[in-house]
């Protein structure tokens, strides 16, 4: 499968995103609602921002690179976070990954 950084995500096909006032949601194909929130139940800047910028150009290291820049985090860690992330996403069809 080569280096997945390298792999852009999109949107799978039959997701619906929109940002519903402060929470941005995600409606999969089987009427699954997801939100993105931390482990204390408040909205997650980074996972929002994440989908935020899946748009079908960015490859999965070029999305880690924004991140780095925007927030306060070591590059290593950004990178398994933003990679678990995006595969759990990917698991969930949320998202689908691709060359």
């Amino acid at each position: 499968m080569g280096d997945v950084t390298e792999w852009v995500p999109r949107l799978h096909p039959d997701v619906g995103l929109q940002r519903v006032g402060d929470r941005l949601l995600a409606v999969s194909a089987d009427d699954t609602l997801h939100t993105f929130e931390d482990e204390g139940g408040e909205v997650s800047e980074v996972a929002e921002r994440i989908l935020e910028l899946v748009d079908g150009r960015r490859s999965v290291g070029d999305i880690v690179a924004v991140l780095c820049e925007e927030f306060e985090v070591e590059p290593a860690v950004c990178r398994e976070d933003t990679l678990s992330f995006v595969r759990l996403l990917v698991h969930k069809q949320v998202l689908v990954l691709g060359p």
